[in-house]
């Protein structure tokens, strides 16, 4: 009668992922953990957002229908004079029974939830919208060695568990990095958010005229590159941040930071204008402001939950500065 311990379903579906070797890129490592059927982070019914302990971490959208609120008055002031009603909002990536829209009044001629696993269909004249949807998608990992050159990291299964290894040579990060820099030091993590570029430009390639707007926490190629030694791929559980990525397979969130150079480079490749990156504190008081004043002088002195939750979406100690806002318009 064997001792042994039978394998888990999320360790199964990596052993049926890896190659001949028994290794697996990255890409290939975080899709089977957060997507693959029925095991994957993203694919079981598990609650993973809100503040409760039994969550893994919250959202400006989880926070109540402020942020709902806000995100309309941005759409109203980034669209000027034009009728709102000939749009379909479209939310890409909501959690389940969850829409930015809940509980929101607006002017648009129609809504559309885009939820995991949809078709990505997107009407011809949109407002597509998207709130950290971009962290959550398929990175590939380097290694920078001092005598190798960069070198493309990856995962291997034992006997004994799970590891991180060096793949191979990579000959094609010139690809992605038009300038290296020549004093990387040894050992230097590059995460690259390849996965988000993908889905942006899968996106942005359908026939669609109209608002994208995307919340989300990115960096500059620059930061990428040069201030970032540990990679910025990192993974949430019970609302504490962890690098262990190898860390129980399917039972806990794995991000890694978008990079806005990147993703402007997509939207302008994709013929649309007024591309900008801010922050979400001057872009909502920029485009919101309105709304921002209302919530702040309503209720008079009075303790008021919807000003706190302002608060905490405008602090710079807060989500203020932490995430930041990526919008383009691209017309007919």
């Amino acid at each position: 009668m064997s001792n042994e311990k039978p394998e888990s379903e999320p360790i199964a579906a990596l052993r049926d992922a890896i190659d001949a070797k028994g290794q697996m890129d990255y890409p290939t490592f975080v899709t089977t953990t957060l997507y693959a059927p029925r095991v994957g982070y993203y694919s079981t019914s598990k609650m993973r957002v809100g503040r409760s302990p039994e969550t893994d971490f919250y959202t400006a959208q989880s926070l109540g229908p402020i942020f709902g609120q806000l995100v309309v008055a941005a759409c109203e002031s980034l669209l000027g004079d034009t009728d709102l009603d000939t749009y379909t909002f479209v939310e890409i990536a909501s959690e389940p029974n969850r829409s930015v829209l809940q509980g929101v009044e607006h002017k648009f001629g129609a809504t559309k939830t885009i939820r995991l696993f949809d078709s990505l269909e997107i009407p011809p004249n949109a407002i597509v919208f998207a709130n950290e949807w971009l962290d959550a998608q398929p990175f590939r990992r380097f290694r920078f060695d001092k005598e190798k050159g960069w070198l493309e990291r990856g995962v291997e299964l034992t006997e004994s568990g799970i590891r991180e290894i060096d793949l191979h040579q990579s000959d094609n990060i010139s690809s992605f990095l038009k300038e290296i820099s020549p004093d990387t030091p040894h050992d230097y993590l590059l995460d690259l958010p390849t996965g988000a570029k993908d889905s942006l430009i899968d996106l942005c390639s359908k026939e669609w005229n109209g608002l994208f707007l995307t919340f989300d926490y990115g960096l500059s190629m620059e930061d990428f590159t040069r201030r970032r030694p540990e990679g910025v791929a990192r993974a949430y559980k019970r609302h504490r941040l962890s690098d262990d990525l190898l860390a129980s397979p399917g039972e806990q969130d794995i991000t890694c930071h978008v990079c806005w150079d990147m993703l402007e480079a997509v939207l302008r490749d994709q013929g649309f204008a007024k591309v900008q990156v801010e922050r979400q504190e001057s872009f909502l008081l920029g485009h919101a402001s309105s709304t921002c004043e209302a919530i702040v002088t309503g209720n008079g002195g009075e303790f008021d939950p919807d000003r706190q939750t302002l608060m905490e979406l405008l602090h710079p100690g807060n989500m203020g500065s932490k995430f930041q806002v990526l919008r383009g318009i691209r017309a007919k």
